[in-house]
């Protein structure tokens, strides 16, 4: 599995809001995914990408978020990717 389809895995399964469990397009968070796999190595720890993923949620949804929300989906694409 190609590292970005790794990330839309699991930030779609995330399902931020629950917006794609309230009706959006399966597409919904495809940016999302494809910048945060832009961002990321293999050489990122686990908070680091949930830091990025922290930093692209709350930019792009203009909602402040801090990287712990997001360490467990972080630690899902940080074990697939190893």
């Amino acid at each position: 599995m190609t590292k970005y389809l790794i990330v839309k895995k699991y930030i779609d399964e995330m399902d931020y809001l629950s917006l794609l469990s309230g009706g959006a397009p399966s597409d919904e968070f495809d940016s999302e995914s494809q910048e945060i796999c832009d961002k990321i190595t293999y050489a990122h720890t686990e908070q680091d990408i949930a830091s990025v993923i922290a930093e692209v949620f709350s930019r792009t949804f203009n909602h402040k978020n801090e990287a712990d929300c997001f360490i467990n989906c972080a630690r899902k694409i940080y074990t697939d990717l190893h």
